[in-house]
């Protein structure tokens, strides 16, 4: 039976327990994505508190496409020391350091454009241009160089940011993704944009590891079904990742231009069984067809809930948000059954 302690190999990295820190846009870069010291401090915190993979918030792999003010920037290479020292300061005290690369693509709270797949809005009243061929194979070499910025700067790996409806998700959703070329209609055309993405990274970085976050399910009519996440993520294993970070869209309240299909009461079977808008089921299903390890994550509030889940073997390693933010130290607590100690999250 395996354990919330036991180490695991992503990449041929040993990560040192089952945990993850993941990312979660704390808006305390500078207003133009620069690295400060309470980042790295904010980081360094998880770490000294025992979390085995840090993954840090959704970089910009463009200046005028982050998530909201203060999103961290990996766009430019003059950003590569201050990156260095993030890194540093997360590995200094054991945990690996991952970087999520992302572009906001439709989903911004600061952009003044707004671009996808389609002209299909994620954003109340934010209509997105649909990107032509020469954009998106610009945006591709886009997200290789934050990956050689994120390698040069001492990150252990990227995370590739393919969820919650930016860019690259907007595109892997029938939501979102109207297309009639090769970027759209099938689930491979849909998954294009992705694959190449990865495939060009590996092209130019080599094996350098790689993790890739995903929506399992979407609740909004019309989108990704657990179904269909399962044949994504077998796609996205084929491209040549190293491990599958499955999220999901269950709660509206983050996406406000989308008419939610399900709620607490209504949601689809898959999701039974564990908290409202909790992604690990749909981790668990993904799990049982790939054979990479599968992060889950998702309404982890303490450390008996924590342990379990990866006892059942329900996901490989287990991603620890809100209960990180209220309580650095969640995971050494979780581990050392000391749950009477940990600060718990209020929401």
């Amino acid at each position: 039976m395996v354990e919330l302690a036991d180490p695991i190999i992503i990449g041929g990295l040993k990560v040192r327990n089952r945990t993850v820190m993941p990312p979660m846009v704390r808006n305390l870069a500078t207003d133009d994505g620069y690295v400060t010291q309470e980042l790295v401090e904010h980081y360094a915190a998880r770490s000294k508190g025992e979390v085995g993979l840090i993954i840090v918030e959704a970089a910009s792999i463009a200046k005028e496409h982050g998530i909201m003010k203060r999103n961290i920037g990996i766009y430019d290479d003059d950003m590569i020391p201050g990156l260095s020292t993030l890194a540093e300061g997360i590995k200094k005290h054991g945990a690996r350091a991952f970087i999520q690369i992302n572009h906001a693509g439709p989903k911004s709270h600061v952009a003044t454009k707004f671009v996808g797949p389609s002209t299909i809005p994620i954003m109340k009243n934010k209509i997105p241009k649909a990107l032509t061929i020469e954009e998106i194979e610009n945006i591709k070499s886009m997200f290789v160089d934050a990956t050689r910025r994120a390698k040069e700067a001492g990150f252990d790996g990227v995370e590739i940011h393919g969820a919650h409806f930016y860019l690259l998700s907007a595109f892997l959703s029938p939501f979102t993704n109207n297309r009639k070329d090769e970027y759209g209609g099938t689930i491979e055309k849909r998954a294009k944009f992705s694959v190449d993405v990865i495939r060009k990274i590996r092209q130019e970085i080599g094996g350098y590891p790689l993790l890739f976050r995903m929506n399992g399910i979407e609740n909004v009519k019309g989108g990704i079904t657990i179904e269909e996440g399962v044949k994504i993520a077998k796609i996205i294993e084929h491209a040549g990742v190293d491990a599958m970070h499955v999220s999901c869209v269950v709660d509206a309240i983050s996406n406000p231009g989308i008419p939610a299909l399900f709620d607490e009461k209504t949601m689809p079977e898959v999701l039974r069984g564990y908290p409202y808008d909790s992604c690990i089921p749909c981790a668990s299903k993904i799990k049982q067809k790939i054979k990479i390890p599968v992060i889950g994550v998702g309404m982890v509030r303490d450390g008996e809930f924590a342990r379990q889940v990866i006892k059942n073997g329900s996901c490989d390693l287990l991603g620890i948000g809100r209960a990180l933010l209220a309580d650095p130290d969640f995971v050494a607590k979780a581990i050392d059954y000391c749950d009477d100690e940990i600060i718990p999250w209020k929401d």
